[in-house]
């Protein structure tokens, strides 16, 4: 097989496997949308089961309580297909997004000392390099007058100017690549 095709080949798994990962990405990186999400399968399945098993409400939720943490004391349970199908989404379901909510919370709770440290210190950096270009253009200007300096900041600016498009291309082309409109999955 060429490599070619094995590119290709990845490029068409890439886009199959992205349409299921893109939503479930949105969804682990919003944590206020994963709550609710939570919470609505936990309600949509044990009023599903309260339904389906002919229980109370009440019932339901504490079904829904016991089952999706996996406790699952055994003093309700799905006599029915239906309602242990709608068991199963909810165990899943808990499984796979509710560890997920807990390290966002415990995230939230951490203060890391290192990294405020290292953003002052950053902070205290940009100050100091500030203070120097103002030095040092007022050096510059000082040597070989306004004009000149004018002249060397404009040669500066458009040679920037070129790498800020190379720079502006380049992440251009990663939106596209991950941008969930763009069927092709951008260039490859």
């Amino acid at each position: 097989m060429a490599e070619t095709d094995v590119d290709e080949a990845d490029a068409v798994v890439a886009r199959r496997v992205g349409f299921v990962t893109r939503p479930l990405r949105a969804l682990v990186n919003a944590p206020h949308l994963l709550v609710v999400q939570v919470l609505a399968i936990w309600v949509g399945c044990s009023l599903a089961y309260s339904a389906l098993e002919d229980k109370g409400p009440v019932e339901g939720l504490w079904w829904g309580i016991v089952t999706g943490s996996t406790v699952g004391y055994g003093d309700f349970y799905p006599a029915t297909t239906a309602g242990r199908a709608v068991g199963a989404v909810l165990i899943v379901s808990m499984l796979v997004f509710v560890p997920i909510a807990i390290g966002h919370v415990i995230a939230n709770l951490v203060h890391d000392k290192e990294s405020l440290a290292v953003a002052t210190v950053l902070e205290d950096v940009h100050e100091r390099i500030d203070r120097l270009e103002h030095l040092t253009l007022a050096s510059l200007e000082s040597q070989h007058g306004r004009a000149w300096l004018e002249q060397q900041l404009a040669a500066y600016d458009a040679a920037d100017a070129a790498r800020t498009d190379v720079a502006e291309e380049m992440l251009a082309m990663f939106a596209r690549k991950n941008d969930p409109m763009d069927p092709s999955g951008g260039p490859r």
